[in-house]
């Protein structure tokens, strides 16, 4: 049996061990990647500074490690116009079961006015400069400012918010890019407004991620409103939202003499546009006011029809994700989702399960949970794979050979080049003190793979 799974960040090898486990020695395995490096949300999205997060990579490296299992890195799938290395509809010809884990790629916009100025970004590609994407090498914002806003109320946001307050030797010894590195080096950021539509008892944080902003001991930071105005429990906050207020609480009575840098907690606020100089740059955003009524199940907003005028010279949305809709492909454009039945077989247009075709993780469910999560997701997608069996007839081994011989082999990132990536990244970072130095792009990647194929012709 041929298996093929789109998409080497967590999910897939979440579900590629589930499969491995339970799977026959002949079965074979098929990882395709559009980098060229595996791990996806691990390598790309958890914060530099979350070492011990990124260790769940020893596990998948040993999926890797499995002979079933093989690695095709630097080749696309074709998504909706837009060309790719190859297409579902090929995978479908070629392997008894395909698996669609390409996560949630892009980002939800606000929809306000002049949102696109110069040094305003999403989260998504934010995250991915300093983590190093390939993607979003080209980003290069302007940190060289005084102030910045950081819109959401989720773990990403807050993550954002830590990097902009570091200090460089903080950072220094994590997997941070070099570039980004460089650049926090050289900021000037001095205050950053974190703005939050709902209350405080609403946000969506983490308790660790907010207790980490205790460390920051030469941080003020304050909240407005005051969180005295949001005293009284709702009926809705659980454990997490009142261990969040407590370290809120201490956060707003702590005094920082001289304070390096000044963050603004902003509840109950929405921009409403931003504002760009003669440049195009952004120098601030209008923020509309909001009421919160608060009920037995939840809050509601409105609209207070008060607004009012921020500085800010970068601006960062942090308010959702996106699936990128794939070629041929059904796609739900208001969640931006891969429409799938309750065990994760894809669903075409008639909402008819598509024969072979399965999809996992953020594209399957919306981007919600953390790395964790998509275990369960991918183990029950595993189990309906393994239930389906190959019941579709697919091409000759012959065909399928040669199909990766022309479409894959000869532009792919194989599993033996990924290791010698891996193990040259750890020497690098080692070298000067850090877990790895990131290979920042696919060019680096070629030229280190070129060198080694010269040496070892020249042994």
């Amino acid at each position: 049996m041929r298996i093929a799974i789109v998409g080497a960040g967590p999910t897939g090898f979440f579900l590629a061990k589930s499969l491995l486990d339970q799977g026959a020695q002949d079965w074979r395995i098929d990882i395709f990647e559009k980098t060229p490096f595996p791990f996806g949300l691990v390598r790309f999205g958890v914060a530099p500074d979350h070492p011990k997060i990124k260790s769940v990579t020893k596990g998948f490296s040993k999926v890797l490690a499995d002979s079933r299992c093989h690695f095709w890195g630097g080749v696309k799938v074709a998504e909706r116009d837009h060309g790719g290395d190859f297409s579902v509809e090929s995978l479908l010809r070629h392997y008894h079961s395909v698996a669609l884990t390409v996560g949630s790629q892009d980002d939800r916009k606000l929809g306000i006015p002049q949102e696109d100025s110069k040094n305003s970004f999403s989260a998504t590609r934010f995250v991915g400069w300093y983590n190093a994407h390939p993607e979003d090498l080209s980003l290069n914002p302007n940190l060289k400012v005084e102030r910045a806003a950081v819109v959401g109320a989720g773990n990403v946001a807050i993550d954002i918010l830590r990097l902009l307050i570091s200090l460089p030797q903080r950072l220094a010894p994590t997997d941070i890019s070099d570039q980004a590195l460089e650049q926090l080096r050289t900021s000037t950021i001095k205050e950053v407004d974190v703005l939050v539509r709902r209350g405080p008892w609403d946000v969506a944080f983490t308790n660790p991620e907010v207790k980490e902003l205790l460390d920051f001991e030469d941080v003020r930071f304050t909240f407005d409103p005051p969180l005295g105005e949001f005293a009284e429990t709702p009926p809705y906050a659980d454990r997490r939202a009142t261990n969040n207020m407590d370290v809120f609480r201490e956060l707003e009575q702590r005094t920082v003499a001289s304070p390096r840098a000044t963050v603004h907690f902003r509840f109950l606020v929405s921009p409403r546009k931003l504002e760009a100089d003669s440049e195009g740059s952004v120098q601030a955003v209008d923020l509309g006011h909001n009421t919160l009524a608060v009920h037995d199940e939840g809050s509601k907003l409105s609209d207070s029809g008060r607004t009012t005028r921020l500085p800010s010279q970068l601006f960062i949305r942090s308010v959702g994700y996106l699936g990128r809709p794939l070629d041929g492909v059904s796609y739900c454009d208001r969640r931006g989702v891969i429409p799938a039945d309750s065990e994760g077989r894809v669903l075409d247009e008639d909402e008819r399960a598509v024969p072979g075709l399965y999809v996992s993780g953020w594209v399957r469910r919306g981007p919600s949970g953390v790395i964790g999560t998509n275990k369960k997701d991918a183990n029950e997608v595993a189990q309906a794979i393994l239930d389906d069996g190959s019941i579709r007839s697919v091409g000759s081994d012959a065909q399928f050979e040669e199909w990766l011989a022309a479409s894959i082999h000869q532009k792919a990132i194989s599993k033996s080049d990924w290791e010698h990536i891996d193990a040259r990244e750890i020497a690098l970072g080692q070298a000067n003190g850090r877990p790895r130095r990131k290979f920042l792009s696919v060019t680096e990647v070629a030229q280190e793979l070129s060198a080694r194929a010269t040496e070892v012709l020249g042994r």
